[in-house]
């Protein structure tokens, strides 16, 4: 079994600015999330808490174009690595998870953050191709940086279709 975690896709951060390719990334997420669905894997839908994504605000919400149900686990953090100071580390081994998947945002920040911190945490660590955006002016080499630096640090990319 293995887990998709879904970093920070909250209203404060997709209508901030554009994203690069966010009809992409929207699709490629909500493929994954019922690709994961089917096959009985874990989701943990991942909210950053700040002065921007203040809890139980508008802004702190999932963004309603991403396929997170009710009853969907959901995971508070404060820091860029969702494993920093959560439980998530926790529930994985509870379940026996030993490979996550990552995907949201944004690339160089939370998301590259948590894959390095599933790395050092021992779970072998994957980053969802095209499941990662930002909206930087210079977004794509962004994107293409950061793949490039955590495949040197171990971390796989995988495509789903």
């Amino acid at each position: 079994m293995k887990a998709l975690l879904i970093i920070d896709i909250q209203n404060g951060l997709t209508k901030k600015k554009d994203l690069h390719d966010f009809s992409l990334f929207v699709n490629t997420i909500n493929h994954s999330i019922n690709a994961c669905r089917k096959t009985g894997d874990l989701l943990v839908f991942i909210q950053h808490n700040n002065k921007q994504l203040k809890e139980f605000t508008e802004e702190w919400e999932i963004d309603n174009r991403i396929d997170k149900e009710d009853n969907d686990l959901t995971v508070q953090k404060l820091h860029g690595n969702a494993f920093l100071d959560t439980n998530i580390e926790s529930i994985l081994r509870e379940k026996n998870i030993s490979k996550i998947i990552v995907c949201g945002l944004v690339s160089h920040g939370c998301v590259k953050a948590t894959c390095l911190g599933g790395l050092k945490l021992g779970f072998e660590t994957t980053l969802l191709k095209n499941g990662h955006t930002n909206w930087d002016k210079n977004a794509k080499i962004k994107i293409n940086l950061v793949e490039t630096e955590l495949i040197d640090k171990g971390v796989k990319i995988v495509e789903f279709k």
